[in-house]
């Protein structure tokens, strides 16, 4: 768990926050399959021949690597950093 998770919190919230934080293990395991399909299926979409014929294809690329950032952020935030 990254400490960001714990910023600004007492004692007692940090050791509550960790227990559910570890309880939740599938529910987070499910939730990183679910956004990596997302980035799948957003890589897939821009792959489309039809992009490239576009006029604003630097824009578009731009916001889906932006996309695919930030859906790799949240990965980062709900991966349990004990193997």
């Amino acid at each position: 768990m990254k400490t960001v998770w714990t910023k600004g919190l007492d004692n007692d919230q940090i050791k509550d926050l960790r227990a559910d934080f570890v309880s939740a293990t599938i529910l987070r395991k499910r939730l990183i399959e679910l956004l990596n399909d997302k980035i799948e299926t957003k890589r897939t979409s821009m792959r489309n021949d039809e992009n490239y014929d576009k006029p604003n294809w630097n824009y578009l690329m731009a916001d889906s690597l932006g996309y695919e950032r930030a859906l790799n952020e949240v990965i980062s935030l709900i991966v349990s950093e004990e193997k």
